[in-house]
């Protein structure tokens, strides 16, 4: 007997692990914030990065893929 697959509980599985790794990725994000020394993070920057943290979260930010952040970095590498 074939098995059948049923198309929508497998997307709807795909979106919540997608929500779950965007979560921890802005968790990584707040830590990796948190482990500069104080002077190195100023007032300023750190609300910065809290309004992106929570813009990025809400799916308000402007994002690129991986593939393409990378030929950016290494266009910008480049031209040092």
């Amino acid at each position: 007997m074939e098995k059948t697959i049923n198309i929508n509980t497998i997307l709807e599985r795909v979106e919540r692990v997608e929500k779950e790794l965007e979560e921890l990725k802005i968790e990584l994000l707040k830590l990796q914030a948190e482990q500069l020394p104080a002077e190195e993070v100023d007032e300023e920057t750190l609300k910065d990065l809290e309004k992106r943290f929570k813009e990025y979260k809400e799916g308000k930010a402007k994002v690129i893929s991986a593939d393409k952040a990378r030929k950016r970095l290494l266009a910008l590498l480049e031209d040092v």
